[in-house]
């Protein structure tokens, strides 16, 4: 519901386009700002008198005449007003139940007007005259003038015990919460007694029995009239037409639909994040290395995950890999340190041989088959390729190919918990629709979002594409100068000016846990999977295995081979040696240059 008198738009279409371009979502918001901001019904308008007639028939049924005197003072308006209907209400026990509501007309001075109406908690907010900017043809002429709305209201009546009670609310409809002089004519079926209210009601408002099936309210100027007691007739058991079981199922799930979906999000989000915080706990300490798992990744992604994917991982990612081409015999390699050369590349010549050589080839790591890429195009000195040269301008471009060996192993896109969020997206979307808060809650989510954008943009600048040419970077400029400021201030003005009731409340808390909900689903997009934390376990266990602090493969030349790309990830590989040196020499082996290493 309005906390303001009256709507308009924009009907300047140039330009709306030009600012819709330059900053896409907010054009809405920022239309009611100016709506929201420049209203100022009581200057323009005065609501003289309200008179309602309500006939109600003996199905449960109420049809309703409502007529508003406004006098336009002004000769610029906004060409229209809202009329607010009542369609939620309490009865004395304390339940909430929603009134069937079916729009008849509406018309202005005996003709049928433009409306639209929109959702809110109490019920709906019918807008009648044409909805414009000022200085437009649609302007209401100064004088009085005559709104009139008529509307079906259904299940009017509840079964206390043997009785039938008939309630309608002391005010049907409402211009703008203006406190003029109300009047109410009830039409009622014969046979019912007036109730005496709980409580003060003739405070509230005067009830004369104007005939013997007719009532008369009569609401005196000033008065809060959203907070009126409802007014009850009792009517003997039988008056009106019997309501079937399936139609209460109906209504009982009316009343409690808009407080089903704000619950079912939550719990949605709540189950989702608690199921899959379970299945994210750390699995029980192993005593022994997996010699599997480190067969299904990469030395580079084994450097990644033990230096947690910092930058300085890259170097180790690099080296593991020269290793690894090595240990295949791929090249050879004059020392493990930074400083070792490459020569005797085979690759090229390898790959130009049969379906097994091709598949020995192939068989390799995207990443190691890369990094022998960029050695293969260094230039060499006497057959021989500096090898930490080539990493230089490679980091980048390593990281993601890494990144994207662990997304394989995560199995591609999680599409449980996007769907989840999508789930919860719609239902937080369903709640704001309903309860009149959509642009309002679109409002709060696009200023979380701009924050979110311009954190990401000073923790992780390298996300964002840079502007190569004068005019992106112009454009990049206007926008992060211009639009993003204009976006907040937009979005804090609404959100400032913007009221929200009390019946509303409760919901807006729900739709802000809505989003906190969806942000905790997407986050745990971040969080590995228990094959990633196993995998990652197991190479921090093959740290403690190089050190000799775990069990693991009995020591071979092929063990210390095939671990020693590993060992170079890990930086333990002078350990690694040592202990295959002393396992040489207690098996009594000479010393022997590998085929691996560049002789002297």
């Amino acid at each position: 519901m309005k906390n303001d008198i009256l709507y308009f738009k924009f009907s300047d279409e140039n330009f709306a386009a030009k600012v819709l371009r330059l900053l896409a979502w907010p054009i809405l918001c920022a239309m009611l700002v100016f709506l929201t901001s420049c209203s100022d019904f009581d200057k323009e308008f005065t609501v003289q008198s309200a008179n309602s007639t309500v006939e109600v028939y003996t199905d449960g049924t109420g049809f309703v005449s409502e007529f508003f005197d406004i006098a336009v003072k002004k000769a610029e308006n906004y060409g229209g007003v809202y009329v607010d209907i009542p369609q939620r209400f309490t009865d004395a026990s304390g339940g909430v139940h929603w009134r069937d509501f079916q729009l008849a007309a509406a018309r202005r001075d005996g003709r049928d007007e433009y409306y639209s109406w929109e959702n809110n908690v109490p019920g709906y907010s019918i807008y009648i005259g044409a909805e414009h900017c000022k200085n437009c043809s649609a302007d209401l002429p100064t004088g009085l003038t005559k709104i009139q709305i008529a509307y079906w209201l259904g299940r009017l009546v509840r079964q206390e015990g043997g009785r039938e009670v008939l309630f309608l609310p002391a005010y049907m409809g409402r211009v703008h919460g203006q406190g003029a002089k109300k009047t109410l004519t009830l039409k009622l079926p014969p046979g019912g007694t007036l109730r005496p209210s709980q409580q003060d009601r003739t405070a509230a408002y005067d009830v004369v029995r104007s005939a013997p099936n007719e009532i008369q309210v009569s609401i005196p100027a000033g008065k809060g009239d959203r907070v009126l007691p409802d007014i009850e007739v009792e009517y003997p058991a039988g008056t009106f037409v019997t309501v079937t079981s399936g139609k209460r199922v109906e209504w009982w799930l009316s009343d409690h639909f808009l407080p089903f979906i704000s619950i079912s999000g939550l719990l949605i989000a709540g189950l989702f994040i608690l199921n899959r915080w379970r299945g994210w706990r750390l699995p029980a300490c192993s005593i022994a290395v997996d010699s599997k798992e480190t067969e299904s990744i990469s030395p580079a992604l084994a450097a990644y995950l033990f230096l947690d994917w910092k930058p300085g991982a890259a170097k180790a990612a690099f080296m593991a890999s020269a290793c690894h081409l090595a240990m295949k015999r791929m090249l050879r390699l004059s020392g493990l340190g930074e400083d070792c050369e490459a020569s005797d590349l085979s690759a090229r010549q390898v790959r130009k041989k049969g379906k097994v050589a091709r598949a020995r080839w192939y068989g390799l790591p995207a990443v190691t088959r890369s990094v022998f890429g960029r050695i293969e195009g260094e230039r060499p000195v006497n057959d021989r390729r500096t090898v930490v040269n080539a990493l230089y301008g490679f980091e980048r471009d390593l990281h993601q190919i890494v990144a994207e060996e662990y997304r394989k192993i995560r199995g591609g896109v999680d599409r449980t918990r996007l769907a989840t969020a999508a789930i919860i997206l719609a239902l937080g979307v369903a709640v704001a629709y309903f309860i009149g808060l959509l642009l309002y809650s679109a409002a709060i989510s696009g200023l979380l979002l701009i924050v979110f954008v311009v954190v990401t943009m000073f923790r992780h600048p390298e996300r964002f594409p840079v502007a190569t040419g004068t005019a992106e970077q112009f454009k990049q400029a206007l926008g992060l100068m211009v639009g993003l400021p204009v976006m907040v201030i937009v979005a804090l003005v609404y959100i400032g000016t913007t009221e929200v009731i009390s019946e509303q409340w409760p919901y807006l808390m729900a739709i802000l846990l809505h989003i906190a909900g969806i942000i905790a689903v997407l986050a745990m997009l971040r969080m590995p999977t228990s094959k990633q934390r196993r995998i990652r376990n197991n190479i921090l266990n093959l740290s403690r295995y190089f050190n000799g602090e775990m069990d693991g493969p009995a020591m071979s030349v092929e063990c210390y081979e095939h671990y020693l790309p590993f060992a170079v990830a890990l930086d333990v590989e002078q350990r690694w040696t040592e202990r295959f040196n002393l396992w040489r020499e207690s098996q009594k082996m000479d010393a022997c240059a590998p085929d691996w290493r560049i002789s002297s």
